[in-house]
């Protein structure tokens, strides 16, 4: 098995094609993942970071809750319908075929 993957190391298509790949994503790409990927990628950022914060408001205590601007309750009534946004965007992509 390790001599296959030196010559597709050592192949220059192999070499070719992962360095188009590179240049095609670019610097965000590495971290999003590549064109047709990407869009889907950052939803899935947003989702999480949008859930974790809610989380976050639910679990941290605060000393004195008039002091908020905003309470768990009305930051949850904020980003319910963000997350299902997302969800409807993520899953009825699929959907369609792409």
């Amino acid at each position: 098995m390790s001599e296959q993957r030196q010559i597709n190391d050592q192949d220059p298509s192999v070499v070719l094609a992962a360095k188009k790949m590179e240049l095609e994503s670019g610097w965000l790409g590495k971290f999003f993942g590549n064109r047709a990927n990407a869009p889907s990628n950052v939803s899935g950022l947003v989702l999480i970071v949008l859930l974790l914060s809610g989380i976050v408001m639910i679990v941290l205590p605060h000393e004195d809750p008039n002091t908020l601007s905003v309470t768990p309750k009305e930051y949850w009534e904020i980003i319910v319908p963000l997350v299902t946004l997302i969800l409807g965007y993520m899953f009825g992509k699929r959907s369609n075929g792409d």
